[in-house]
């Protein structure tokens, strides 16, 4: 009787404590829930609800249904969730836990989408790290804790970068990249912030420049003495006639009035030929001598006819770029103007807060004095020598939580984009770097590294961890600072032949643990750079000292060839089968692209490698200085 009277008990205790230890632990979610959606789902509902419930069919290996019916165990979606966004920003979301049920609810065109890919990511372990490789491991069911309750904001109201996997709009959507310039994302997975007419460098095509040159000669930017049709002249009424209309027939033709946002570049040409002529000259001397007045000025005057046409979702964006990055005196951006700040200039080896670049920091300052509106473009692969270890790791993340400290609304990170043609370092890498410190600037960044590396290398991956590491500690020349035109060697500090020989230790370990085809290729195709950079440095199998570097050049040639390289620096689209044999063997590979018969040095370098070719011991030294004052 006792025995009985204790399991009564004990059960008693035990049914009254089961609420608050569901309360306090876990929802399962498993293959016998279904996907809420409302009556009449918009088609923001039905996209996410259709796509959540797919892949939570690969997970449990079972259907999941969609259902308008609020029984049972579900996930709910948009206008069917009860958890309140009302107070959550344009295109945020939230996730919370009501009843033993999840909810998922977004705000504006994207917030629901971006939820949907946030609840896969977090709770299913989806990872999708290249267009080609997506890691969505299977279960029999997930845990959801019961408390949970996330709201998410954007961090910036438009987010790009141009590697090859963020045009992949499944990337793109799993990763957080909002802007349209390099991707096409449909309405229905929420649209994105398109730029209309082009994405920069429009203000010859807006303002018809080459049209007027001989018409209107007084149209074109006055600079040096000569008009030239590099740039318009900025204070010329005509000009600014011309251009708005174009911008406005721009309107006309592409606007979309249930876009959030959309952008319409009109930004300066690439070169320095900006306008000196009296009225400039006046105009910005009023302005603290500062170019870019006068295009704020004209910028601001195209912004208004877009605002009186009615285009309220429009914003007019313009650089501050080279002559125009310092912000001008006694004029401000209108409301709808977008000042794009480029660090074309700044040192790549540190962060925008470092001293090396103040002048940057600076400038980025004085612009959120007076613009509300900042974007960013910033860059993160080597434009001369594009092959080469790039070893920019470790001011990623640091960089992008700066801007968005300093109220930046939108960042562009300009990567490799001729990557299919020179695909030989990170660029992969870089690119999911990039994205989840956008969608995040406080990331755990360490964490997404080590599993990038795991899924994209394989074993290997942690090998391949130790020589970032190398790279990143070595960043920057011998006075440690680098940009995207140095030589290839001085894009690291000097590397002792004993850091390089264990370099080569953690290639070749990583090479050996491939499980994959696919994971030994990416291996090779990464080591390419460290084999470019020394044998632009002279290290290991390309030293100077060795009778074996030429044909070590040979190889790496071949190697590049076979693992698709096209093109060794932007903008030099020659064929490389053109490139004669004594380069490839006795020049570094910076000046591969340069041939011996159009250049005096290279012919040089290849006499002096010959000649160490035959007597490394006796020319070896003479052949290395050479080389690092020439490449």
């Amino acid at each position: 009787m006792k025995k009985t009277v204790c399991i009564i008990l004990t059960l008693c205790l035990l049914f009254a404590a089961a609420p608050a230890a569901m309360a306090s632990g876990d929802v399962t979610v498993d293959s016998s829930w279904s996907v809420l959606v409302p009556e009449s789902p918009t088609s923001y509902e039905s996209f996410a609800a259709e796509k959540l419930a797919s892949c939570l069919s690969e997970i449990f290996d079972a259907q999941i249904s969609l259902t308008t019916s609020a029984q049972g165990s579900f996930i709910a979606i948009g206008s069917a969730s009860g958890t309140d966004v009302s107070g959550v920003a344009d295109n945020g979301y939230r996730i919370e836990v009501i009843n033993g049920c999840v909810h998922i609810n977004g705000t504006a065109q994207r917030g629901l989408q971006a939820g949907v890919y946030r609840f896969l990511e977090q709770f299913c372990s989806r990872k999708v790290y290249t267009s080609a490789i997506t890691v969505m491991p299977k279960a029999q069911s997930i845990a959801v804790p019961a408390g949970t309750d996330i709201v998410y904001e954007p961090f910036f109201e438009s987010t790009d970068t141009d590697w090859r996997s963020p045009h992949n709009t499944e990337y793109a959507m799993a990763n957080g990249l909002t802007n349209g310039a390099n991707r096409y994302i449909p309405a229905e997975m929420g649209g994105s912030v398109n730029y209309l007419g082009g994405f920069c460098h429009t203000i010859g095509g807006l303002c018809e420049t080459a049209s007027y040159k001989d018409s209107h000669p007084e149209y074109l930017a006055l600079h040096d003495g000569e008009r030239t049709v590099d740039q318009p002249c900025l204070t010329n009424p005509d000009v600014l006639a011309i251009a708005t209309a174009n911008v406005l027939a721009i309107l006309r033709d592409r606007h979309d009035p249930n876009a959030s946002l959309q952008i319409v570049s009109v930004t300066q040409n690439d070169n320095q030929n900006y306008c000196e002529c009296e009225n400039c000259a006046a105009f910005e001397a009023a302005h603290g001598g500062r170019h870019s007045a006068t295009m704020v000025n004209f910028v601001n005057q195209i912004a208004d006819a877009v605002a009186e046409a009615g285009y309220d979702n429009v914003a007019v964006d313009t650089f501050a770029y080279q002559y125009t990055q310092a912000a001008p005196q006694n004029i401000k951006p209108r409301d709808n103007v977008i000042i794009r700040i480029c660090s074309i200039d700044c040192c790549q080896a540190h962060a925008f807060d470092a001293d090396c670049n103040k002048e940057y920091l600076r400038d980025l300052e004085d612009w959120s004095k007076i613009c509300g509106r900042i974007y960013t473009w910033d860059y993160a692969t080597h434009f001369l020598h594009p092959c080469n270890v790039f070893p920019d790791f470790g001011r990623i993340q640091k960089n992008i939580q700066i801007l968005y400290e300093h109220n930046v609304k939108g960042v562009f990170v300009e990567g490799n984009y001729f990557i299919d043609s020179c695909d030989t370092e990170f660029g992969e890498l870089r690119a999911y770097m990039i994205a989840k410190c956008l969608q995040d600037p406080y990331c755990d960044l360490d964490s997404e590294i080590d599993g990038f590396l795991d899924a994209y290398y394989g074993p290997g991956g942690k090998y391949v961890r130790k020589v970032l590491d190398i790279y990143t500690k070595q960043s920057g020349s011998y006075d440690g600072h680098m940009n995207i035109w140095y030589g290839s060697w001085s894009c690291m500090r000097p590397i002792s032949s004993l850091t390089a020989a264990l370099i080569n230790h953690y290639w070749k370990t990583a090479e050996e643990l491939a499980e994959t085809d696919q994971q030994l290729a990416n291996l090779e195709r990464s080591e390419l750079s460290w084999r470019w950079w020394k044998a632009n440095a002279g290290k290991s199998e390309f030293s100077f000292f060795s009778w074996n570097r030429a044909d070590e050049c040979e190889k790496l040639f071949d190697d590049l060839r076979a693992h698709g390289v096209t093109l060794l620096q932007e903008f030099t689209y020659e064929n490389l089968d053109e490139i004669a044999p004594d380069v490839i063997r006795y020049a570094v590979p910076d000046r591969w692209h340069v041939g011996a018969e159009e250049n005096e040095s290279v012919a040089e370098m290849i006499k002096i490698n010959k000649l160490a070719e035959r007597f490394p011991p006796l020319f070896g030294l003479v052949a290395w200085i050479y080389n690092m004052t020439r490449s």
